[in-house]
């Protein structure tokens, strides 16, 4: 109970703080906000944080001093070394620039920052025995140079991985995402208590968690740590909105093209339980949607994969520019609440698939036609073999049977390019279909279910009976049929 009441002390005090910074503001016309960092400060601040701004009306000049996958030791050695190998990325006027080879000193004096802030490498950020002496003396030295007797410093709280993470600096917690979360958030109230200089924090990681508990689920992140280039990042975003300006982001209309309004509300709502409580996740399981889906699919769920979107809006168009598709809808326009991930890349993309096909899927020309590839032999193009490429279907009704049938072509082929499809939830199931010149043919998987938690894995791969050199792989169109 003592630790829970100091906890919630120091954060009173913190919000108590950040608004007297925010008031002191009022008369200036721009708030310069600078961030010392790494990737993690890339993903939260170069992206959305000024189109925020912007909205509310706020004008913004957004900082980022980078190096990426560097911490407070490193940044510490480039400074008395002198080896200038700061990238001086910069918003200004929603125009993004980037400075390389920049002295840390430079940075800082560039403009009268009003906020500036630290933080550690993400594999270390949950271990106090790395901060120091380091973050004291960078800190005192950002102190000696700043050209505003008026900034505010600050710490920003990055993320835990995705349960699921290959980083190799997991295992410093066990590969358990729960205990980097609690590690990260007992170490930034060790640094909060051992630096007085620091006047606020900024909760990137538990607006992360926070996200985490809703129907958008362990999907925040693109690679395993890096966040996931649109709701991963817009929910960063939204945490330093807020703690810099004090201005809530619910509500707000601005959000990147890719996201519903449910999906950027409940990264907005995510944000701001953050910044209320930056110690503390906080249970939004009915936030947007209910975490466990219950709607039945009035009609077909289409799936057109590759770079070409179609004309006709009944097929959801899944690129691989996002790693998360959001607002998948049925055949008759209504919104599903399922989510498609990828979670193993393919190799490419192509439109050459058949363009007229004799298929019961009722494909317009433009997703028959249009593909995702991938190799598993040898040499080809700027990409290396991959044995099979994966997608996750999320956020499904764990209540209803899912029947899949899928299409695969590659015209123009003289030799047998067998494709296999293996769908995993609660059972596995499997099916084989001939790409090579295929115009009438598809796979059908029947009987699914997903798992409890409402997920289903698609691992698409080489069939055995595929003799192409390099092994060649293809995913053109999906149709799921779901029933009780």
């Amino acid at each position: 109970m003592r630790t829970r009441y100091i906890i919630t002390l120091l954060t009173f005090a913190l919000c108590l703080s950040i608004k007297a910074q925010v008031d002191s503001l009022v008369q200036d016309s721009i708030v310069r906000v600078l961030a010392i960092g790494n990737s993690f400060s890339q993903d939260a601040v170069e992206q959305y944080l000024w189109e925020l701004a912007n909205e509310a009306g706020v004008k913004m000049i957004v900082g980022n001093a980078y190096r990426g996958g560097q911490g407070f030791q490193s940044h510490w050695i480039d400074v008395t070394e002198a080896n200038n190998t700061f990238e001086y990325r910069k918003v200004v006027n929603g125009r993004r620039s980037n400075k390389p080879r920049t002295a840390l000193s430079d940075i800082i004096t560039d403009e009268p920052w009003q906020f500036i802030t630290f933080q550690q490498v993400s594999q270390e950020s949950g271990l106090t025995v790395t901060f120091e002496p380091y973050l004291t003396n960078l800190i005192q030295y950002a102190q000696s140079l700043q050209t505003n007797p008026n900034v505010a410093y600050g710490y920003h709280q990055t993320w835990a991985y995705s349960h699921d993470s290959t980083h190799g600096g997991f295992a410093n917690y066990g590969n358990r995402q729960e205990v980097m979360y609690d590690s990260i958030c007992a170490a930034v109230q060790y640094a909060l208590q051992m630096h007085p200089e620091f006047s606020f924090v900024v909760p990137s990681g538990t607006a992360i968690q926070n996200a985490r508990t809703t129907y958008l689920g362990d999907n925040m992140n693109r690679d395993g740590y890096h966040l996931d280039l649109k709701m991963g990042r817009y929910t960063a975003a939204c945490a330093w909105f807020e703690t810099i300006t004090g201005i809530s982001p619910v509500g707000l209309s601005f959000h990147p093209d890719g996201m519903d309004y449910v999906s950027a509300r409940t990264c907005q709502v995510a944000a701001h339980e953050a910044v209320a409580r930056p110690f503390e996740r906080s249970d939004l399981k009915d936030e947007g949607l209910p975490a466990i889906n219950h709607i039945v699919p009035t009609g077909l769920v289409k799936l057109n994969f590759g770079a070409d979107r179609t004309t006709d809006p009944a097929w959801n168009d899944i690129t691989p520019s996002l790693r998360t598709h959001l607002s998948i809808v049925d055949s008759n326009m209504n919104p599903t609440g399922i989510l498609v991930t990828f979670t193993g890349d393919f190799g490419g993309t192509n439109r050459n698939g058949a363009s007229y096909t004799t298929t019961k899927m009722l494909m317009p020309a433009d997703v028959s036609q249009s593909a995702l590839w991938g190799y598993a032999a040898g040499k080809f193009g700027s990409s290396g073999p991959r044995q099979s490429a994966t997608l996750r279907l999320s956020h499904l009704n764990p209540e209803l049977e899912y029947e899949f049938t899928i299409f695969s072509s590659r015209v123009g082929c003289q030799d047998f390019r067998q494709t296999s499809f293996i769908v995993q939830g609660a059972d596995t199931w499997a099916d084989a279909l001939q790409s090579a010149n295929n115009s009438r043919d598809t796979a059908v998987i029947k009987h699914i279910r997903p798992t409890a938690d409402g997920q289903l894995t698609l691992t698409v791969m080489p069939g055995s009976n595929n003799n192409s050199p390099n092994l060649f792989y293809y995913l053109n169109a999906i149709t799921i049929k779901a029933k009780k």
